[in-house]
């Protein structure tokens, strides 16, 4: 009786696992498919194979989307067409990469415990002194 509850609380949680895995993977694709759809001409990009560059031109055809990016300087200039999905990670204006929303919030809260501790550090430091 009990290896039985056992094989069937193992069985959920290992259900629980697998979709807890989709759930972040399918969040993960949408977010990546939301990047990909607000690319605009101008925009610095790296594709998943590394490749640097800016998008000059976009367009689709037989119901996909490509991208030509500009890459390198001066005689070394190239352009590159790359299916929309190879387009991995998409750098700001300036050419610094953008943190995601979730990376500032987290630095954010972590800055406040930051400075919460050095409060609190004053604080018994003042009242040791005295």
């Amino acid at each position: 009786m009990t290896e039985t509850i056992l094989l069937v609380v193992l069985i959920v949680v290992l259900i629980g696992l697998m979709v807890a895995s989709y759930m972040k993977k399918k969040k993960y694709n949408n977010s990546l498919a939301d990047m990909r759809d607000q690319l605009v001409i101008g925009d610095k990009v790296m594709t998943d194979s590394g490749i640097v560059g800016e998008v000059v031109d976009f367009y689709e055809e037989d119901g996909f989307k490509y991208f030509v990016l500009k890459s390198g300087k001066g005689q070394n200039t190239g352009f590159y067409t790359v299916h929309a999905n190879a387009i991995y990670y998409v750098f700001g204006k300036d050419g610094k990469s953008q943190p995601k929303q979730e990376e500032t919030e987290q630095q954010i809260k972590i800055e406040d415990v930051e400075k919460e501790q050095k409060q609190a550090k004053k604080s018994t430091n003042k009242k040791a002194k005295k």
